[in-house]
């Protein structure tokens, strides 16, 4: 049988080990926590890009039927796509002034290169991306916006006029909790000449396209 001072010793040593597990669950509960909020930012980060992305389809797409794109310059067309607001309220209360944003980009232009700097943008679509094109389940929500400026090629001399098919599209997605994304983009316009009796058939193609952020 073993003595009170052998009871004893073995009672400190399960408090002990008590004590220890405590602790260690405690310094894990932190670990797990920054582990899933990182996750959770990766999975915000990979969806904006995706919204992003799928607007400046959906808007490239609408653009094709157009005969003269510098009605999307001078602001005249409007887009099917175009919101209730110019400065909609998130979900987390974030207010997106999206009136400013064609102004900084001027101004400042995005990404580490300031892409898109001095550009004259005028503001193309912009909305809930769940009102563009159906989502899946827990995806969003997303406001996405896209701009359009003159390929900086054209050599007109005019930013409001479209002399060479082609247009710079500035994408940006802004999700939960201060989320957001950006690319630009290439767009021209394609002429196919099929056999006759045919009609010649326009189209847009987004040619090229990077992250600005």
């Amino acid at each position: 049988m073993a003595s009170h001072g052998e009871r004893g010793a073995a009672l400190v040593v399960a408090l002990l080990l008590g004590l220890l597990l405590v602790a260690l669950t405690a310094a894990l509960v932190p670990l797990s926590t920054i582990e899933t909020e990182v996750a959770a930012n990766h999975r915000r980060s990979v969806e904006g890009l995706y919204a992003a992305e799928a607007a400046a389809a959906l808007a490239a797409a609408e653009l094709g039927g157009l005969p003269d794109w510098s009605v999307v310059l001078d602001g005249s067309f409007r887009s099917a796509h175009w919101g209730a607001s110019l400065a909609p309220t998130m979900p987390d209360g974030r207010t997106v002034d999206l009136a400013a944003v064609a102004g900084l980009l001027r101004a400042r232009g995005a990404g580490g290169d300031d892409s898109g700097r001095g550009l004259a943008w005028t503001l193309l679509a912009h909305g809930d991306l769940a009102s563009w094109v159906g989502l899946p389940p827990g995806f969003g929500p997303w406001l996405v916006a896209v701009w359009a400026a003159d390929d900086p090629t054209d050599a007109d001399g005019a930013p409001l006029v479209d002399s060479n098919g082609t247009l710079v599209l500035h994408a940006a997605a802004y999700g939960p909790r201060g989320a957001s994304r950006a690319l630009q983009a290439t767009l021209v316009r394609q002429v196919l000449t099929p056999p006759p009796p045919a009609p010649p058939v326009v189209r847009s193609r987004l040619i090229s396209q990077r992250v600005v952020r």
